[in-house]
């Protein structure tokens, strides 16, 4: 072997070792998305503790470099597998709000509707499988959406629709917003009901009002000026973010907070708040 060639083998050398320590360094797409697809298996082989653990590991460590792709797969997963109410809810929410085309959108709707006609709540219900319909109908989930209402029977006639039963995505019916101004409050203390002010961002909502003190302080050291509320008719805690009359100025702080890897979910809600934070 002549002296350059030896030189040559030796660069090349030094090459791959740096770029396999890049690699040990940090995880690559493809081992995100192996762990992920660990974590499925574990949930379909009964072993639900060990697929949170898992998924605890990738959403704490790899999530801030996870593709537009596994964060859906990731929210999916946490959704189904996490035993908060609450939360899943709130994963379910931002796959319909933040992806609307994506992969587990229709089955997050889907789940959406299954959990709100388990509270007894028909109206919302039917504003989910409205959605599934309209905007969904090829989807397998819209299949087991029809499988499924055949089974309990036909859902009520219409009502009014509640507050807070945005249709994931906005719908194609959204009315025309009245010009914004400050909710009024009463004696009591707490922010009327305004159906010109109800899109909020809200970061949790929590049984234990300690949890929603803890996040409230988390977020407010990140320099979110949020707020802990109890809503009327609600038992929990809730953090929320802004107050809106138009549904595009909340998208906009829902998308800037989970670009900063803050979780957080689109809400349409103009029951009065009784602050207990502000």
């Amino acid at each position: 072997m002549t002296h350059r060639s030896f030189r040559n083998v030796r660069v090349l050398a030094v090459i791959v070792f740096c770029a396999s320590s890049l690699v040990a360094g940090r995880p690559t797409r493809a081992s995100a998305q192996s762990q992920l697809e660990e974590v499925e298996q574990l949930t379909r082989l009964g072993r639900a503790d060990e697929a949170r653990v898992l998924l605890a590991e990738w959403w704490e460590g790899d999530r801030a470099d996870a593709s537009r792709g596994d964060l859906q797969r990731g929210l999916w997963l946490r959704g189904r597998l996490t035993v908060d109410p609450v939360q899943a809810e709130l994963d379910f929410e931002r796959l319909a709000v933040l992806y609307p085309s994506g992969r587990f959108t229709a089955d997050a709707i889907l789940r959406l509707a299954q959990a709100s006609w388990a509270m007894g709540d028909e109206d919302r219900t039917r504003t989910y499988v409205a959605t599934l319909e309209r905007d969904y109908a090829r989807s397998d989930a819209w299949g087991r959406a029809e499988a499924w209402i055949a089974d309990r029977g036909p859902l009520p006639p219409p009502g009014d629709t509640p507050s807070g039963a945005e249709p994931p995505g906005g719908g194609r019916t959204e009315r025309q917003a009245a010009p914004t101004r400050s909710p009024p409050t009463g004696p009591t203390g707490a922010a009327a009901a305004d159906p010109t002010m109800n899109y909020f961002v809200q970061l949790g909502a929590f049984a234990d009002e300690e949890r929603a003190m803890s996040l409230y302080e988390a977020v407010a050291a990140e320099g979110v000026d949020a707020r802990v509320v109890r809503v009327a008719g609600s038992q929990f805690t809730h953090v929320r973010v802004g107050r809106f009359a138009e549904r595009a100025a909340a998208v906009e702080l829902l998308e800037e907070l989970t670009s900063r890897g803050i979780n957080a979910a689109l809400v349409r809600d103009d029951r009065a708040e009784s602050p207990i934070r502000d």
